[in-house]
């Protein structure tokens, strides 16, 4: 309740002045009543003066009038708050800074989960970003040394940008450093402008990483006011701690378990007047840790010039000052009469918004951009749902994965969990991280491990995350992206049958005949002529090879290095998970 007053603004504050009518009102009033009782002696004045004033209904209706003057002087100083406008809508605007600090360590990688730690900690992050109020948002990445991925910025797009850049492989250094992390965070912090600051911690908050060193960094934040908000991505039980290259972490031939330290990073939160959540399905973790929690924290006041909307609020003082100056003015019974008929109003059903129907029979008319938006609006896991495979249908795979991300954590069931695993795997392999949608797949395999759709689908997504790390620099996709989803026939589970034919899913110029001999398609009798042999000048190999190696981009690399920068080394010994 507090937060709202300290943003709220004045458009016209010298009218506050109307306030002081009741007063000379009062003062006039007052004045009257000694000219009336020196009109006559006392005892003459019961006969000669009718003294209305001390009638016993006098005082309410006075105060009345003085509330109704006192709402009038407010609603014409115009009240307003300030608003954020962000895709055509309109937000309170919250000024504050926030350091998102991401564990990529090993652990990270566990099942206990689904998908994984990590991907589920980036998918709530994503499912954030559209609830944010103008909160500035920075992102530190940490494993055995931290570094920062994004400085402090109130854009989402590059919010989500830099979480679809995360990669375990980014922090070289194995281990989890957590006292590294906050550390950093705490300096990012101190550069920020503004005052009102926090950090929000994502990690699968193991037992190992508690620390002396992570408990001093907690004492910092503590002395410097900076609330430390905790999604434990990870459960009591403990996984196992899956290595890159297959098999399970082990110490003397015996597998490590993972578990969460939860009464530890609970305390810390509470002692910097944070808060701990656990990561569940649904949208308790979020109101909590957001909602209740940072949402709630004072901001920091918006300058006029700064707001590029308001929410205005005088109607709020006018309607009642307008009530009252009826209420003593006019007959009792048009007065309940009038009540009857505002709640007669106010109690009548509001107009339903779109439902699932409406969204239906735009998907059925192929109008997939309209299907999107009615089927987020009607909300829930099948609203999710059917807004991604609206999004997919557009090609738009991006927003396919932000609604599939949704529908995972809204889902009620294993089966609908699963459905939409599976389904933001298809939007993965659309966007081309196939490291993603291998990971998807497999999750939905173990459970469904006759699935064929995710067999297939992941056999496609394991071919181009081989050639994506092949050393062959000459090795490339020339059919793009889109040629082998058409081919491969990615489905979603709200279609049913062969998909129909989509004259965007081939691409133009060059095509490429995979695994057909012959021309058109068309088996050739007898043996089939060998196809010529590229012959290269061996002079010119070398440096044609360093060339393409040149022209090729390699974000991973520029954005180890960078954050190579932030990293401070210490001898402390830590487990490499």
């Amino acid at each position: 309740m507090i937060e709202p007053l300290l943003q709220l603004h004045w458009r016209e504050p010298l009218w506050l002045g109307l306030a002081a009518v009741p007063l000379l009102f009062g003062w006039w009033r007052s004045r009257r009543h000694v000219r009336l009782l020196r009109y006559a002696d006392a005892e003459l004045l019961p006969w000669a003066v009718s003294l209305t004033a001390t009638h016993a209904g006098a005082w309410p209706r006075a105060l009345a009038h003085t509330l109704a003057w006192l709402l009038l002087a407010l609603a014409a100083a115009g009240p307003r708050l300030p608003l954020e406008s962000r895709a055509g809508q309109t937000t309170p605007r919250h000024l504050l800074t926030v350091m998102a600090v991401l564990d990529v360590s090993a652990s990270m990688r566990a099942t206990d989960i689904a998908p994984t730690r990590l991907a589920r900690a980036r998918l709530e992050l994503l499912d954030w970003l559209p609830r944010l109020q103008g909160e500035r948002v920075g992102l530190i990445v940490y494993a055995g040394e931290a570094g920062v991925l994004l400085p402090p910025t109130d854009d989402p797009a590059l919010l989500q940008r830099a979480l679809d850049q995360v990669d375990p492989r980014l922090i070289e250094a194995p281990g989890t450093n957590l006292a590294a992390a906050l550390d950093l965070a705490h300096r990012q912090l101190d550069a920020a402008p503004g005052q009102a600051k926090a950090v929000l911690l994502l990690s699968d908050a193991e037992i190992d990483s508690v620390d002396p060193a992570a408990q001093a960094a907690v004492d910092a934040l503590r002395l410097a006011r900076l609330p430390l908000f905790v999604l434990g991505v990870g459960s009591e039980a403990g996984a196992p701690v899956p290595l890159p290259d297959g098999g399970y972490a082990e110490v003397d031939g015996v597998q490590i378990s993972s578990r969460m330290a939860v009464s530890a990073y609970r305390q810390w939160a509470h002692a910097t007047h944070g808060r701990f959540a656990m990561v569940s399905d649904g949208d308790a973790d979020r109101a909590a840790l957001y909602d209740r929690g940072i949402a709630a924290l004072p901001g920091d006041p918006v300058a006029p010039d700064a707001a590029v909307a308001w929410r205005e609020l005088y109607a709020w003082c006018l309607a009642p000052a307008l009530a009252l100056l009826m209420a003593v003015s006019l007959p009792r019974r048009v007065v309940a009469m009038l009540a009857l008929a505002v709640w007669g109003a106010a109690a009548a059903p509001r107009s339903a918004l779109a439902d699932e129907a409406a969204a239906w029979q735009a998907w059925q008319q192929q109008r997939y951009a309209s299907a999107q938006t009615l089927y987020a609006q009607a909300g829930g896991y099948a609203g999710q749902m059917g807004a991604g495979a609206a999004a997919w249908r557009q090609a738009d795979y991006t927003a396919a994965a932000r609604h599939f991300g949704a529908a995972l954590l809204l889902a009620d069931s294993d089966n609908q969990r699963l459905d939409a695993l599976y389904n933001l795997g298809n939007a993965h392999y659309g966007r081309g991280q196939w490291q993603a949608a291998v990971e998807a797949f497999e999750t939905v395999l173990r459970v469904r491990p006759g699935d064929p759709r995710a067999v297939a689908n992941r056999a496609l997504a394991w071919q181009h995350l081989r050639r994506q790390r092949s050393e062959t620099p000459m090795q490339s996709d020339l059919g793009g992206r889109r040629g082998f989803l058409a081919e491969g026939r990615i489905q979603l589970d709200s279609q049913t049958g062969p998909p129909p034919e989509d004259p965007e899913s081939t691409p133009p110029g060059i095509q490429i005949d995979r695994g057909t001999p012959g021309a058109g398609g068309a088996h050739a009798s007898g043996t089939p002529a060998a196809p010529p042999a590229l012959r290269v000048d061996p002079r010119l190999a070398r440096s044609g090879l360093k060339k393409l190696e040149r022209l090729q981009d390699h974000p991973a690399t520029l954005l180890v290095n960078v954050l190579k920068q932030d990293a401070r080394h210490d001898d402390a010994a830590r487990p490499p998970w």
